[in-house]
């Protein structure tokens, strides 16, 4: 069930963000459908004003349309310029932002430079009188048209900016809370350890007393260091990391030795294998980083159990930048789905039965927010080949 979530997540973003596009674009239609309106009507009263004029100019009784230019005509707020011919230098203009301008003063380049730019948003109309064609009207958008023509940009624009800010806080509680969940855990985990490992400690010096062979009162202080090693790296996710400046090969072949003791004791028949190109140095908390390490190998010795000739391998090398490292843990077990390459590193995701896909998630916090560095499934060809990579930032090479 908890997978399932992961899975659905991707389908319900795409479907959001399918739900915003079409939106949006209904929004812009709807404001073009406004506009195209608006500018029909523009054009009837402008033919309406074409014929009056054109009827003014030809009629010398002027008194039938002084009520027309004075409470019609003057009123209007549509930019507009009149020519004898369509590309004729303009005769007389109106609402182009140049009316405040002495005549003498007016540039008439500028001018023609308005009406192409109307030509080529509106057709100019004709001034008709019996058949005669006496000039053209070229007319542009009025403010309101511009102004409608522009705010689904802003609108957008506005709530795709309160959205952002909303994802940012949302996603910066989200990350503190998530972060405050670890910090305790780790804590928790690291207390209740103390309490029985202080037992044990003074359990192994009463049977160091006695007639116990050494190589069992060996392995009992081994498993007890390893105890507190465990301890300890709960701890560290709990409290500041310290870093320290480490040989990776060094301690990635302490991971190898430490999983190659307990193949035999799992029994499985595995082969486990490290190449080093090279030996790389890091700045590393070198308890987490094997941590790390060993999650993610034992995902991968896990991966191949059910297979016939399980195969598991380490390779350090450099990376593509400069001082960086790379470390990939490859393996030819049962792979991974690409939908869950991000999934199967988020707390919850877990492909075992019994698993709290909690490992690769403390994987990534310790590699990316504690090392700064970068953890990923670079790919994955079930049965074939599986690679999970590390990347650090290292001091080079010898």
């Amino acid at each position: 069930m908890k997978n399932k979530i992961y899975n659905y997540s991707g389908g319900i973003k795409k479907t959001l963000v399918l739900l915003a596009v079409i939106l949006i674009i209904w929004l812009l239609l709807y404001t073009k459908s406004l506009v195209d309106s608006l500018r029909k009507e523009t054009e009837g009263f402008l033919k309406f004003y074409a014929e009056v004029y054109a009827k003014a100019a030809t009629d010398y009784n002027m008194e039938d349309f002084s009520f027309i230019f004075d409470q019609i005509i003057k009123r209007i707020s549509v930019p507009m310029i009149i020519s004898q011919e369509k590309s004729s230098k303009p005769t007389a203009w109106r609402n182009i932002g140049l009316e405040k301008e002495q005549p003498s003063e007016i540039d008439t380049s500028k001018v023609e430079e308005i009406m192409r730019e109307m030509d080529r948003v509106n057709d100019p109309i004709p001034l008709k009188y019996n058949g005669y064609i006496l000039g053209y009207i070229h007319y542009g958008d009025t403010d309101l048209i511009k102004r409608l023509r522009i705010f689904p940009y802003v609108e957008i624009t506005i709530v795709g900016l309160f959205i952002f800010l909303g994802y940012l806080g949302f996603h910066f509680i989200r990350s503190s809370e998530k972060r405050s969940i670890w910090v305790g855990m780790a804590k928790e985990t690291a207390h209740q350890l103390g309490t029985p490992l202080t037992s044990l400690m003074g359990w192994v010096e009463v049977l160091e007393k006695e007639n116990i062979p050494d190589e069992v009162r060996g392995e009992i202080k081994r498993d007890l260091e390893r105890l507190k090693k465990v301890a300890n790296r709960f701890s560290q996710i709990g409290s500041k990391p310290v870093f320290e400046e480490c040989d990776l090969k060094e301690l990635i072949e302490e991971v190898i030795d430490y999983f190659k003791k307990r193949l035999p004791q799992l029994g499985k028949e595995i082969s486990l294998d490290f190449k080093a190109k090279g030996a790389f140095k890091a700045m590393i908390n070198a308890d987490l980083f094997t941590w790390s390490l060993e999650n993610v190998v034992k995902n991968a010795i896990d991966s191949v159990s059910g297979v016939k000739e399980g195969k598991v391998r380490i390779e350090l090398k450099k990376g593509k930048a400069d001082r960086e490292v790379v470390v990939d843990v490859i393996d030819n077990g049962k792979g991974i789905l690409k939908r869950n390459f991000k999934n199967v590193f988020r707390p919850g995701y877990s492909t075992k039965k019994r698993g709290w896909g909690l490992g690769l998630s403390l994987v990534r916090r310790i590699i990316e927010d504690y090392h700064k560095g970068k953890v990923f499934v670079k790919e994955s060809v079930p049965g074939e080949r599986t690679v999970i990579r590390f990347v650090l930032k290292g001091r080079g090479s010898k």
